[in-house]
Parts: structure tokens; C-alpha cells; sequence
């Protein structure tokens, strides 16, 4: 537990200012949604929700930079002085990846935040129990299938090219892994799709959509699975799959570190 301390305090230390800029970077897209409110012209939701989107990629992005940033700290047991005895590979990974998660976590609440105040600009009416599905369940929902897992991988990649260096800028590593993400991640969004709501889905956000709300349409401009009688359903196995591939991801990646440093 010390050692993960120190390397957490380090973490933050090396990182902090990432953090702090990126979920700075919400006043920003406050003052953009805000000035939205007063056009008159265009389709204004289409407007917010392109902010929005905007800002949720954005922010994947930069947490992915600032956690893949490993500079061959895999290599040469350079934090054996700080630590005063070697670290495990898992207390590295673990650190770094507590931070980033962390930090990914206030931004995207923040954001659950943002839309939530969107619709009140809108007028619509929000009960207290969306408005908690907003900025707290939807937000940690599509943390754990998107960028928990997203994380994971990058630290993944940057350990494998930091730690197994072929070449001397690490490209080739590199690309090997890069060039077979799409083909992984293909195989795994259809085998999502397959075992999708064979379990019970959780609804949410009943309590400001109405009946027949289309939240999108399928092809045939039917009601998609996803909305049942204006209420949104989740489906459970995304969040498992990809929460038990993260899990995978990072006792490699921690192995890896783990290996090299012994």
C-alpha cells in the first residue's frame, strides 16, 4: 500500500495538470452550450448535442494521452530509489490507472451535469430521479463500457512498445497492436450484440421521456429495443464484458511491467 501511495502521489504529480486542464476545459463547453440558448436559427438540439459529443470525444482522447505517457518507465527500475525497495508491476499499473479513472469520472459526471442543465435551458422537465440517472448512472454506465476499457488498452499498448522495444522508436510494436484493435474490436461489439438484453435491462430516464419517444430509429423507422414505451433500457452484459476485460487488460499490462522490472 505504500508503494501504490507514492506512485499515485507521483502519478499526480506527473499528471495533475492534464487533469486539472481537461476538466477545466467544462467551462469552456458551459459557455458554449450556453451561447447556443440564444440562436433562434437551426435545429439547437442537433447544436448541444454535437457539443456534447464533441467534448465526450475530446475528452476519451486526452485521457488516453495522458495515461499512455509511459516515456520506458518500464525499463531500468527507476523508481526503486523513490520507493526504497522494487514495486510491483501492479502497484505501477494500478496508480496510473486509479488517476486516470478518476479523473474520467468527475469529467464525465461533470458532463451528465452539463446535459441536465441543457434540458432545463430546453424546458423540459427533469425529476430528481433522471436527473440522478444523468449525472451519475448514464455517466459511470458508459465510463465502464467505453473508457475504462479504453484506458486499459492504451496502458496496455504503451507498456508492450515501452517494455518489448524492437525498434528504437517502439513503431513497430506499436503498429502490430494498433492495426489489430479494429479487428478486435469488431469481433467484440458483434459478440456484444449477440448475448445483448438476455438478461433483464435496466430502464432510465422514465421520468422525462414520454410514451412513443424516439430517441433514435431503427432502419425500418421502428422503435429500436434500446427505447420500450418512452423508457430507455440498458443492457447489462456490455457493462460485465467490458468491466471483465478491463480487468484482463490490466493484469497483462501489469505483468508486462512486472517482467520487465524483475
Amino acid at each position: 500500500m505504500k508503494g501504490f501511495k507514492t506512485l499515485f502521489w507521483l502519478e499526480y504529480r506527473r499528471s495533475g495538470a492534464w487533469a486539472i486542464a481537461l476538466i477545466g476545459s467544462l467551462a469552456f463547453w458551459a459557455w458554449a452550450l450556453y451561447q447556443v440558448r440564444g440562436v433562434e436559427s437551426g435545429d439547437v438540439g442537433a447544436a448541444y448535442g454535437a457539443l456534447l459529443a464533441v467534448a465526450a470525444g475530446i475528452g476519451a482522447v486526452v485521457l488516453a494521452l495522458m495515461i499512455g505517457r509511459l516515456r520506458g518507465e518500464t525499463r531500468g527500475g527507476q523508481f526503486q530509489v523513490l520507493l526504497l525497495t522494487p514495486s510491483s508491476g501492479a502497484a505501477h499499473i494500478a496508480a496510473r490507472y486509479t488517476f486516470a479513472l478518476a479523473t474520467a469520472a468527475v469529467y464525465y459526471m461533470a458532463l451528465g451535469g452539463l446535459v441536465w442543465w441543457v434540458l432545463h435551458m430546453s424546458g423540459s422537465i427533469v425529476d430528481a430521479g433522471s436527473a440522478a440517472q444523468l449525472v451519475l448512472a448514464l455517466p459511470l454506465y458508459g465510463l465502464a463500457v467505453v473508457i475504462a476499457p479504453l484506458l486499459a488498452w492504451t496502458l496496455l499498448l504503451m507498456a508492450f512498445i515501452s517494455a518489448y522495444r524492437i525498434s528504437s522508436t517502439g513503431w513497430i510494436p506499436g503498429t502490430v497492436m494498433a492495426l489489430g484493435t479494429p479487428l478486435a474490436l469488431r469481433w467484440l461489439v458483434r459478440g456484444i450484440d449477440r448475448v445483448a438484453y438476455a438478461l433483464p435491462a435496466w430502464p432510465v430516464l422514465g421520468g422525462l421521456m414520454s410514451p412513443g419517444t424516439l430517441l433514435w430509429a431503427s432502419p425500418d423507422g421502428s422503435e429500436p429495443e434500446v427505447v420500450v414505451d418512452g423508457v430507455m433500457r440498458l443492457p447489462q452484459e456490455p457493462l460485465w464484458i467490458m468491466l471483465a476485460l478491463t480487468l484482463v487488460l490490466l493484469v497483462i499490462a501489469s505483468r508486462i511491467w512486472g517482467e520487465v522490472e524483475a
